[in-house]
């Protein structure tokens, strides 16, 4: 978990990839773990018959992603937890104030800029170019959307 914030930049990686994300939207906006939690991003299924955990989903991944990218980062993010002996932060309840996640491609990839573990396991030139790459067209989304807003509000 402690890597969620800069793994969405490539399990959501575009500007329409964080567009359903958000409270209400069942894809999770905080950062944390629960059981049959539709607004978890990371989600413990129970089997009914067993009342035993049958698999985790991540929620907050999108058919834009590279799945490659994704696996090998989602992989090595967990095999560092287990190699560091991390245990698992408590599950998310109303409780507990869980850190909000990125809101925007531009704050993922800002979290991913910082995170040493990602940035080596896409290596140097994989990385600056997808940063690069990524963050044009965050900054060119937002052009866009300023200019459709001025434009609606001059008609």
């Amino acid at each position: 978990l402690d890597h969620l914030p800069s793994l969405l930049s490539l399990s959501i990686p575009t500007v329409n990839s964080f567009r359903r994300v958000g409270p209400g939207c069942w894809t999770g906006h905080k950062l944390g773990w629960s059981t049959e939690d539709k607004d978890s991003p990371v989600r413990v299924c129970i089997d009914l018959n067993t009342q035993q955990a049958s698999n985790v989903e991540l929620k907050l991944s999108d058919a834009a992603a590279n799945i490659y990218l994704e696996l090998a980062t989602i992989l090595a993010a967990g095999m560092e937890g287990i190699k560091n002996g991390k245990v698992l932060r408590p599950m998310m309840n109303d409780e507990n104030n869980a850190l909000p996640l990125p809101q925007s491609l531009q704050e993922s990839l800002d979290s991913l800029k910082k995170d040493e573990l990602l940035l080596s396991i896409l290596g140097d030139e994989l990385s600056t170019a997808y940063i690069a790459v990524r963050e044009l067209e965050a900054r060119t989304e937002t052009r866009l959307e300023e200019e459709v807003a001025a434009a609606l509000n001059r008609a």
